[in-house]
C-alpha cells in the first residue's frame, strides 16, 4: 500500500509542478480582468503542493497505521486536480485580450450582488453553460463566436442564477418541493384506482413531479436573466436555440422524463408570460409569433404530454417569484432597457446590451461595424 500511495503522490507532485509552472508563464501577460481569478488559483495550488509533500514526508515514516489517511488525503488532492484541469487553469492558459469584453462583463455581474462580489469569475470555451460550486470561483462557458460580439452576452444573466440559486439552495429547494407537491395534487386523479392501469398511471405522474425539480431550477434561471437584463436577455435566448430544430420544439414523452431542461418551446412560453407581467408585451409577442412561425413551418405540435398544462401555470409563476424575492438579483434600471442614448464609456453591461438589441434590430446591414466600435469604446481601447 505505501508503494502504491507514493507512486500517486510522485504522480501528483509532477502534475502539480507542471500546473504551477503553466500559471507562472502567464503572469506577465495576465489580463487584469484575469487577477483575482488567478490570485486565487496561485494560493489553492500552493496549498495541494504543500498537501502533497506532507504525503510524501508522512510515508517515508514507515508507519502503517497512518495509510489510511494519507489513502483519503490523497484521493481527495487527485479529485481536486482533476477539477483543475477540467474547469479551473483553461481560462488562464486560453486568454486572450479579446477576453476583456465577458470577463469585465462577468465581474461587474459578480459585483452586482453581496453574496457573489467574493466569487472570482471566468470563462472557458464550450456551449453557453456554468460551473458553479461555491468552494470554487464560477467558471462560464461561451462559444468562441459568441465571445466578441454583444447579443449572446445576456445569457450569462441565465448563467449567473445558477450560482445565485448555489446561494441560496436550501431555500431554493424547499420552494421548489412545495411546487412538486402542487404538481402532483393537480395530476392526481379525482377517482382511485387499484389496478395494473392505475399503477402505470401513478408511476408517470412520479416521474412528471421528479422531473420539474430540474425544470424549475432551469425556468428560475431564465426568470433571473429577464429580471436583470431585461428585453436584451429574451431576445438573446430566442435568437440563440429557435433555428436548432425539432427538439427545442417538441419531445416525446420518454425524452420529457427526467430531462434537465425543459422543452424550450416551454422555456419561451414562461419567458414570455413573465415579460408581459413585467410590462414588455411587445416582446412577449415577438417571442411567441417567431417561435410559432417556425414550428408552424416544421408541422410541428405544442404538446407536453402532461409535463406541463395550463393549470400548473400560477403556481409556477409563484414558485419563481418567491425564489427572485429569496435571491434578490440586481434589478434592470428603467434607463437601461430604453432607447435613450448614454455616453457608451458609461453605459452598464445591461444598457449596452440592451442597446445592441436595439441597434441590431434597427438594421442588420450596419450592426456589425457599429457592435465593433461600440465595444472598442466600452474598453476603453478606442
Amino acid at each position: 500500500m505505501r508503494d502504491l500511495l507514493r507512486q500517486n503522490n510522485e504522480d501528483l507532485f509532477r502534475d502539480i509542478e507542471q500546473i504551477r509552472e503553466t500559471l507562472k508563464q502567464t503572469e506577465l501577460t495576465l489580463l487584469p480582468e484575469l487577477r483575482a481569478f488567478y490570485e486565487w488559483l496561485i494560493v489553492r495550488c500552493e496549498e495541494i503542493y504543500l498537501s502533497i509533500l506532507q504525503n510524501l514526508d508522512n510515508l517515508s515514516l514507515g508507519q502503517d497505521h497512518i495509510l489510511p489517511n494519507i489513502l483519503g488525503d490523497t484521493q481527495v488532492i487527485t479529485r481536486y486536480l482533476r477539477l483543475f484541469n477540467r474547469y479551473l487553469i483553461s481560462p488562464v492558459i486560453r486568454s486572450r485580450d479579446s477576453d476583456r469584453l465577458s470577463l469585465k462583463f462577468l465581474n461587474w455581474l459578480h459585483a452586482a450582488h453581496p453574496q457573489t462580489q467574493h466569487i472570482p469569475a471566468a470563462f472557458s470555451d464550450g456551449s453557453f453553460a456554468s460551473w458553479s460550486d461555491l468552494r470554487f470561483p464560477t467558471i462560464y462557458f461561451m462559444p468562441p463566436s459568441a465571445q466578441r460580439r454583444l447579443l449572446y452576452l445576456a445569457l450569462f444573466f441565465h448563467e449567473f442564477g445558477h450560482l445565485l440559486y448555489a446561494c441560496h439552495q436550501q431555500e431554493m429547494d424547499a420552494l421548489v418541493e412545495s411546487l412538486q407537491k402542487t404538481i402532483s395534487e393537480h395530476l392526481e386523479p379525482i377517482a382511485q384506482r387499484d389496478d395494473a392501469h392505475a399503477k402505470k398511471e401513478q408511476e408517470r405522474r412520479s416521474v412528471i413531479v421528479e422531473t420539474w425539480f430540474e425544470w424549475t431550477h432551469e425556468i428560475f434561471c431564465d426568470a433571473v436573466g429577464l429580471v436583470i437584463g431585461g428585453p436584451a436577455f429574451a431576445h438573446s435566448f430566442s435568437l440563440y436555440f429557435r433555428m436548432l430544430g425539432r427538439r427545442e420544439y417538441h419531445l416525446r414523452p420518454e425524452y420529457l422524463a427526467g430531462r434537465e431542461h425543459p422543452v424550450t418551446w416551454l422555456r419561451i412560453r414562461l419567458i414570455a408570460d413573465r415579460a408581459r407581467r413585467m410590462g414588455f408585451s411587445d416582446v412577449a409577442a415577438s417571442l411567441e409569433s417567431s417561435w410559432f412561425t417556425i414550428a408552424k413551418q416544421m408541422s410541428v405540435t405544442e404538446d407536453y404530454y402532461g409535463f406541463y398544462v395550463p393549470e400548473f401555470l400560477p403556481a409556477i409563476q409563484q414558485t419563481v417569484d418567491d425564489m427572485l424575492e429569496e435571491a434578490s438579483p440586481r434589478h434592470f434600471e428603467d434607463h437601461e432597457v430604453d432607447t435613450s442614448e448614454q455616453d457608451i464609456r458609461l453605459m452598464s453591461p445591461v444598457k449596452l446590451v440592451n442597446q445592441a438589441w436595439h441597434q441590431f434590430y434597427r438594421d442588420t446591414a450596419v450592426y456589425s461595424g457599429w457592435e465593433r466600435n461600440v465595444i472598442n469604446i466600452w474598453l476603453g481601447t478606442n
